[in-house]
This record gives C-alpha cells, sequence and structure tokens, in this order.
C-alpha cells in the first residue's frame, strides 16, 4: 500500500483553499477521533467561514463566501452526537447554546459535552475553534489507560474528574446514554498563565501528528489525547464547572417524548403525546422547549426532516418517496418545511453532501 505525502498542518492554517483528500485506503476507524476548525468572520464577506476537517482517513478544507448557499453554516441548528465532544476556543469569543442555556466561552476555555446533548455554536462573534469528536470505543480504550498507567507521577496527576465524567455515562447501559445531560466547562486560572500556552500546544500537536503522520502515530496521537485529559483535570490550571441540566425525572421523560416522536417520524401531535404519556400536553411541551429550544410541533418537525437528511445522504430513494415514507402531508409542504430549515431544496442539499461529504 502506497503511502499519501500531504503538507503539514497547524493550527494557524485558516487559507486552505483544498477539496477532500483521501489519505490512505484503510477504511475509516470507529475509534478514531475527529477534529473540525472552524473560523468565523462576520463582517468579511469573502472568508466568512472557514471549515477545516481532519481525521486519519480524510482531509478537507474550503473557505466559504458570506451567504454562499454552499456554507455549513446554513445547516446548522440545534444538534446532538452519538461521540463526546470537546470543544476549544482557540481566539477571539464564541456564544454555545447547549439545550435551553446560552454561554459565552472566551479564548483559551474549553467545554466536554457528553453524547446527546442539544448543542449549537452561533456566528454572530469573530472567533476560531476546534471541535475534537471522541468515539465511545476510543473514549473507552482512554478509561482502560487510565487505569493502567505505569508510573507514580501518572497516577497522581489524575484528580478523576473527567475520569468519571466519562464513567458516569459508559457505566449506564447504552440505551440510557441519552439520560445524563451533563457537561464540563473548563477556564484557564489567571494565576497560571502558562495553562493556555501549554494546551495550544497540545491541540497542534495533535493536528500535526493526523495530518503528517509517521510510525507509532497511532500510539502517540492517544498519549497526546490523554495529556489533554489530565491537563483538563487539573484544578490548579482550570477553573472546572461541572453542569447537569434537569432533573433525572424530566430527563427520563424528555426521552420518553423524544421516542414516541421518533418513533411516529415526528408526526404525532400533542394529544396523542398526553394520552400515551399521561401528563398534560401544556406541561409536555414546558419539558421540550427546556431540552430543546423547540416547541413540541417545532421538535417534531425537527426530527421529520433530521429523518429525511439521512434518508437523503445515505440512499439514492426520490424526494417524493421520501416525503411520503416520513408521511408529510405533501411534496409542497416538504419542500417548504425543509427549505426553510436547511437553506436548500431536498434534491439540491443530496447534491452538496455528495460533493462535500467531509461536512
Amino acid at each position: 500500500m502506497q503511502n499519501k505525502k500531504h503538507t503539514p498542518v497547524s493550527m494557524k492554517s485558516d487559507n486552505l483553499n483544498i477539496r477532500i483528500m483521501s489519505r490512505t485506503s484503510v477504511s475509516d476507524s470507529p475509534s478514531a477521533p475527529d477534529i473540525i476548525f472552524e473560523t468565523i468572520h462576520p463582517d468579511d464577506k469573502e472568508n466568512n467561514y472557514i471549515f477545516t476537517f481532519i481525521n486519519p482517513d480524510t482531509f478537507f478544507s474550503h473557505t466559504y463566501k458570506l451567504n454562499d448557499p454552499q456554507s455549513p453554516i446554513t445547516y446548522q441548528q440545534l444538534h446532538y452526537h452519538d461521540f463526546f465532544e470537546l470543544i476549544y476556543v482557540i481566539s477571539g469569543t464564541m456564544y454555545q447554546q447547549i439545550e435551553t442555556e446560552r454561554h459565552l466561552y472566551p479564548a483559551g476555555s474549553l467545554c466536554l459535552l457528553n453524547c446527546f446533548i442539544s448543542h449549537q455554536e452561533e456566528y454572530s462573534t469573530d472567533f476560531r475553534a476546534l471541535f475534537l469528536r471522541l468515539p465511545i470505543p476510543l473514549v473507552k480504550t482512554l478509561l482502560h489507560d487510565i487505569n493502567n498507567f505505569y508510573f507514580e507521577i501518572e497516577q497522581n496527576y489524575m484528580n478523576r474528574l473527567v475520569e468519571h465524567f466519562f464513567e458516569n455515562t459508559l457505566n449506564l447501559p447504552e440505551q440510557s446514554y441519552s439520560l445524563r445531560k451533563e457537561y464540563l466547562d473548563f477556564i484557564p486560572k489567571k494565576e497560571f498563565p502558562g495553562a493556555r500556552q501549554y494546551m495550544y500546544h497540545l491541540f497542534d500537536s495533535l493536528t500535526r501528528q493526523i495530518t503528517n503522520p509517521t510510525i507509532g502515530s497511532t500510539y502517540i496521537v492517544k498519549c497526546i489525547l490523554m495529556q489533554i485529559l489530565c491537563e483538563l483535570s487539573d484544578s490548579s490550571h482550570y477553573q472546572i464547572i461541572p453542569l447537569n441540566l434537569g432533573t433525572d425525572a424530566e430527563t427520563e421523560l424528555f426521552q420518553a417524548i423524544r421516542n414516541q416522536i421518533q418513533n411516529h417520524h415526528g408526526h404525532i401531535s400533542r394529544q396523542e403525546l398526553e394520552t400515551t404519556l399521561s401528563y398534560s400536553g401544556s406541561y409536555l411541551n414546558r419539558i421540550v422547549k427546556k431540552y430543546t429550544g423547540y416547541s413540541i410541533k417545532q421538535y417534531a418537525l425537527s426530527i421529520s426532516l433530521k429523518e429525511a437528511v439521512d434518508l437523503l445522504q445515505s440512499t439514492d430513494m426520490p424526494v417524493n418517496e421520501i416525503c411520503n415514507t416520513l408521511h408529510f402531508s405533501n411534496l409542497t409542504y416538504f419542500y417548504s418545511s425543509f427549505q426553510k430549515k436547511y437553506g436548500t431544496t431536498p434534491k439540491k442539499y443530496r447534491e452538496n453532501y455528495r460533493n462535500f461529504p467531509g461536512i
């Protein structure tokens, strides 16, 4: 197998205008980390949004102009993942909507999101941020390694907070992962100014290893990830703020609401939810609003449209068949709802996705 040479990339590489580059013929690893860089210049019409996607198999970077219909900004909404995500603000300030809460993250701060927490970054401020996506198999491997450190200095370095954050989710049955609405904020302490510089160095080293691998890079990447987690666990370097959204009872009720809506492809009325779950429609609506920012009707529609997106991405099913499968009342309503949410038609969305699969 012939390795393909690539230009080394650092976290300062802002204006790379490169399309998809397949790194090797090896299939994507389910336990490999992904890195996404977002650079936002709200007042710059030519370099409004710079998007870079990196993992061991793929490198993609592109600069989007203001109002470019293909810009990923067009498709942004409250969303959640089946992996953990660590957000690092490299420069500027970034607003992040997490469920119903809005947070401001200055340069140097980080946020570790649990699986299945709805969130969305805002694009009203000038910032550059890195999004490190940690698949569950990778996190399990790292936790195993944490518990098998060779040296005392490694064992003493951890205050276990980040480790427990992951374990609190992974010790649950898999179908219950989404019940833990937890996340951690990390603010570098002013009395330790070296924390920001060291964290930048770690992420820069991680980026360079993934974009310019050598023999042993798999282990070096895991080592750097471990160093990042250990550094974040150091309470003398970071103010660590654990946050929990809602009570267990509310979380379980929201999960039940979501399951009902998903089982009906988004087409279930408030009255039907009342009957099924034995709560008043107004209370159910308040729970959904708290966890998603949407009313029941809006949230149900968003689930239907998300299913439509999944079908557009993963199948060749005709648009009218997708409309019928998801029980939209008519094709006109499906088109108008889709275009309002994603800024383009279903057909155009499929074309854009297949031209830019790294997004």
